[in-house]
């Protein structure tokens, strides 16, 4: 079987590749290899053979042809995001979806993939990616950090809110699980992978032709804001924050904020639109409901250090607890209920039996692991019934659907190299898994359709 696996950035080459070796040398199918970026292509390019050729730049075709791909209406849905985190003109944004797309319809032309492995795909390449192995009926894959530590997603429908799992209800998600057996540990050992970086002759020469081409944040408008020299030094400020030292309280809500320009809130939240708007819904309620003197904590995220600024938001609530760098497992440990959107932190604190309010879309937004709130007009009672606590009932659904997620979502293992070659065997038996249940529904359908149209 031929499989395609789409590299997003530099940091996912480890994975990719031990998981692509895996892929040949444990079950004999052909791998290759796409991306779209100059300084990871060449990574790429220093450690495979199996890299589809880039010619971006000078690919054939027009905006007219592409357009026969794409819908304007496609074509704004998928730059909408990206649009909004990293700037750019609509034109701009345009001419990248069209430059890609011919690239990934003329790769799809060559190679006749039966599985397309993304990273995420909720950006405009996955998109592009999505829509056109759609068409052809290729199984698509989806790939992102699981919820606990030293794991990831593996799923057909997407990640996060896009799961397979979000649309399911409770008792569902439980049936697909006994279905299917959980995915044994892998007992083959993992290819191994000397990754090679790259030189600083070739950095130097990639550096040099992104400065000569002063095209270049139009070309790829996804790079716009992206610094090496900025990432350094927001690791440097981050790094000089010191730890908060504080005393917990024996109660208290615990409200994680999330990346405040990720997916999951710029996408996946219908009721509040902003980590600020999330937080000061909740702070009114809590305050409604718990009383003015009811503890609040509240923790940034870590990747929003030394990048966004919510000092404003702490001068104006003085009776919360704001903390910066402090031991988040210590806090769910502690608290007595936590506030989310949609984070990796709830399924956390879902995991240690807390009360745990979701106001966003996700796959564990469900009624009998969590109180979901699907109107804010809720959200008040919804308080009130998270701070009883969870029962025995809600404790033992908390365990199955745990159980299922192990057998049906996520996979051990991580994309940090070296510890990626842990992953590279399982992720490789979860991937041909997905493919064979994405066949063996396609081979369903077709014949209920048959079936359907014989009885007419």
């Amino acid at each position: 079987m031929k499989i395609a696996i789409f590299v997003l950035a530099d940091m996912f080459v480890p994975l990719m590749l031990s998981t692509g070796n895996c892929l040949e040398q444990h079950h004999g199918h052909q791998v290759r290899y796409l991306n779209f970026l100059p300084h990871d292509h060449k990574l790429l390019a220093s450690n495979t053979d199996q890299l589809y050729p880039r010619n971006l730049e000078t690919l054939d075709g027009s905006k007219e042809e592409a357009s026969t791909l794409f819908s304007p209406d496609e074509v704004k849905e998928m730059v909408g995001f990206m649009q909004t985190k990293h700037g750019g003109s609509l034109n701009e944004w345009h001419g990248r979806v069209n430059t890609v797309a011919r690239y990934v319809h003329r790769f799809l032309d060559e190679q006749q993939p039966e599985l397309f492995v993304v990273w995420n795909g909720q950006d405009h390449i996955g998109q592009i990616i999505t829509i056109l192995c759609r068409r052809r009926g290729i199984t698509v894959v989806y790939l992102e950090n699981g919820y606990f530590a030293n794991t990831l997603q593996a799923d057909l429908g997407g990640v996060n809110a896009s799961a397979t799992l979000a649309s399911m209800d409770f008792d569902a998600v439980l049936a697909q699980a006994r279905s299917q057996t959980a995915a044994a540990a892998a007992e083959k050992a993992a290819p191994s992978l000397h990754l090679r970086p790259l030189t600083r002759t070739q950095l130097a020469a990639i550096a040099l032709a992104h400065r000569a081409n002063l095209s270049y944040y139009a070309q790829y408008p996804e790079q716009r804001g992206f610094s090496r020299i900025k990432t350094w030094k927001i690791k440097r400020q981050r790094a000089a924050i010191a730890n908060d030292e504080a005393t917990l309280p024996a109660q208290f809500a615990f409200i994680p904020l999330q990346v405040h320009d990720d997916t999951q809130v710029l996408l996946n939240s219908k009721l509040v639109h902003s980590v600020e708007e999330f937080f000061e819904t909740v702070h009114a309620a809590i305050r409604r409901t718990c009383g003015p003197d009811y503890p609040i904590i509240v923790k940034e995220h870590p990747e929003d250090l030394g990048r966004y600024d919510y000092s404003q938001l702490r001068q104006k609530y003085p009776d919360v607890l704001w903390l910066r760098k402090f031991d988040v497992e210590l806090l769910l440990d502690r608290a007595t209920m936590v506030f989310v959107i949609n984070s990796s932190v709830g399924l956390q604190a879902i995991r240690r039996k807390k009360p745990t309010v979701v106001l966003g879309e996700s796959f564990y937004s469900k009624p009998e692991i969590a109180f979901v709130v699907k109107r804010l007009d809720q959200l008040d009672a919804t308080v009130q019934r998270a701070a009883a606590g969870v029962d025995e009932q809600m404790s033992a659904r908390i365990d199955d659907f745990l159980d299922a997620l192990d057998r049906t979502l996520f996979v051990k293992g991580t994309w940090k190299h070296p510890a990626c070659l842990q992953a590279g065997p399982a992720l490789a038996e979860r991937l041909l898994a997905l493919h064979a249940r994405s066949r063996k529904a396609a081979i369903t359908a077709h014949a209920t359709s048959h079936q359907r149209i014989g009885n007419v």
